[in-house]
């Protein structure tokens, strides 16, 4: 919907490998008839559809004529879909057609069932990585697990195989809804500061605003499993809460970012001895001009930061309000095209971000994260899928943003936050108040403006990118920052069934754009999606394009 914004991170990686693709297809052709070859080696599908399995075959045996055009001897690799059915069987067992010795269906009752792996069996089957893995991303096949047919996994049923794969791709990329940084007790959400103690309990809460907007028909992926695709109606949230943060906890999360006894009244700047102008809100445009510089902490202040206790009483506290999910910080590496940091945009995706706004900045209107936008070599989408925010029983991307200025803010100092309904160009606000709280899905378009001229002070600000994980096991649990106890939430713009109407496209996109077809919405706010979301695909794409014509 939107462009992702990237903030400078502690740790920037330029990519150190690039894939040079070979047009396969074009050499299928050449490959010897499979069918009166004998195979040692075979490709298995799990979690695929019966009509997805003769394109793998296309792309294995296309992959087997280039390599044998470079030399390499690869023998055939059987393709392999197993369904159901056959998952409580070994490999060689169905291989071989041996009969299903128990009769029944095997259940994949682990946490990773309904992702997709692929598994190679045999010396030639993986000699076909890494291309057979790109191949079927630039393909257009959702993003899955490749893992090897070991030893010990021979003799394990298809099924509990490909579960210990994924099993280990989860442990490998930190994966798991749990860690040991998200993990509170009870006492985790009282919290002292300089012998001021803050007693904290969930009645404090109150909700100062709760709002559902941006609606859209979405493709619910789910349904792509039961054999068919369904849209489903889709609208972001945004809450803003008040009685999270208490003053100790105020303090000092303010002074871990800036410094204890810094004069927050008074400075005009963040110190530099733990900020610097670095940060960029967004990516490189078109016409490679970055977006202007901002305040940011120092990568050494941000890491210290997450480390500090004031940090886990706050997230300790988000825990205890949403008890129905597993609460963690967002996985930043396994967002990334293949987990390499700054592969995306080049900077590193970032799990906590600091703001200190100041009079005259420029910031862009930007979404924190929405896992559809993802590159299908990212870890996460290989083991959750690509699905938009808020899809049943998926991880729900949201943000937490704490105002941490010591009050009060004058309204004439502005520094809100705003909020767009792009389908109608109208929007919310949320003004700073010292401790507010506000929780947002990532994917919902927002920016930050900057404090009046009259404020002279810097608007400081912390936000943690989270990951609420379902914990519901007995079927697909309704993902949502609502809480049932605040009712539901006020309808606005496009959620409320407005419209723009025909006469604002006419007079803001002068015939340039086809609102039934393009992001007009976006057009209109100097915001083009391929800009920022070219990934090398893209670029791969482009490089074909300029080959093929005459």
């Amino acid at each position: 919907r939107a462009t992702i914004s990237h903030r400078a991170c502690a740790r920037v990686h330029v990519r150190t490998h690039a894939h040079s693709r070979t047009s396969w297809r074009a050499r299928a052709n050449r490959v010897a008839a499979s069918a009166v070859e004998s195979s040692s080696s075979c490709v298995v599908l799990v979690g695929y559809e019966s009509s997805e399995v003769p394109r793998v075959r296309d792309l294995v045996d296309a992959l087997r004529a280039a390599m044998k055009d470079s030399g390499m001897d690869i023998g055939v690799v059987d393709v392999l879909g197993v369904d159901d059915a056959h998952l409580g069987r070994a490999i060689d067992d169905i291989r071989r057609g041996a009969a299903n010795p128990d009769g029944g269906v095997f259940q994949r009752n682990d946490p990773t069932a309904g992702t997709r792996v692929v598994m190679l069996y045999g010396d030639d089957a993986k000699a076909l990585m890494p291309d057979l893995k790109l191949e079927m991303n630039e393909e257009g096949f959702p993003g899955a697990i490749f893992g090897v047919f070991t030893d010990g996994l021979i003799a394990l049923p298809v099924g509990a195989a490909a579960a210990s794969v994924a099993s280990a791709h989860e442990r490998y990329w930190d994966l798991r809804p749990t860690t040991a940084a998200d993990s509170y007790t009870d006492d985790d959400v009282h919290f002292e500061y300089n012998g001021e103690l803050d007693v904290w309990d969930l009645s404090r809460v109150t909700t100062a605003m709760a709002v559902a907007m941006d609606r859209a028909d979405v493709l619910d992926t789910a349904t792509r499993d039961t054999g068919g695709e369904r849209l489903r109606s889709d609208a972001s949230h945004v809450v803003a809460v008040d009685g999270v943060v208490g003053e100790p906890l105020r303090k000092a999360l303010l002074d871990a970012l800036t410094e204890v006894g810094y004069d927050h009244f008074s400075e005009t700047g963040p110190p530099e001895t733990k900020w610097n102008r670095e940060m960029r809100d967004g990516l490189d445009d078109a016409g490679g001009e970055s977006p202007p510089p901002s305040w940011g902490l120092t990568p050494e202040t941000l890491a210290a930061m997450m480390e500090t206790d004031a940090v886990r009483s706050f997230r300790a506290r988000l825990a205890a309000m949403y008890p129905e999910y597993d609460i963690r910080t967002m996985p930043s590496d396994a967002l990334e095209p293949d987990g390499i940091p700054g592969a995306w945009g080049g900077s590193s995706i970032c799990s906590a971000v600091g703001n200190a706004a100041v009079y005259g900045d420029m910031f862009h209107w930007h979404i924190d994260m929405d896992p559809s936008q993802l590159d299908p070599s990212a870890p996460w989408v290989e083991r959750f899928g690509s699905y938009v925010n808020r899809e049943r029983g998926r991880p729900l991307f949201v943000s937490a943003m704490v105002y941490l200025n010591p009050g009060p803010w004058p309204a004439a100092f502005d520094a809100e936050t705003l909020f767009l309904d792009p389908g109608t160009g109208t929007g919310v606000f949320v003004r700073p108040q010292p401790g507010r709280v506000v929780l947002m899905d990532q994917d919902i378009l927002h920016r930050v403006s900057t404090p009046s001229q009259i404020a002279n002070l810097p608007r400081y600000s912390f936000v943690l990118k989270l990951c609420f994980f379902p914990k519901r096991v007995d079927g697909p649990q309704r993902m949502t920052l609502i809480r049932e106890d605040w009712g539901e939430p006020c309808l606005f713009g496009t959620a409320a069934g407005h419209v723009g109407g025909e006469e604002i496209y006419e007079d803001a996109y002068d015939d340039d754009c086809d609102p039934t077809l393009d992001d007009c919405d976006l057009w209109a706010l100097g915001i083009y999606t391929e800009d920022f979301m070219l990934s090398s695909m893209d670029e791969d794409e482009e490089e074909d394009d300029d080959e093929e014509e005459p």
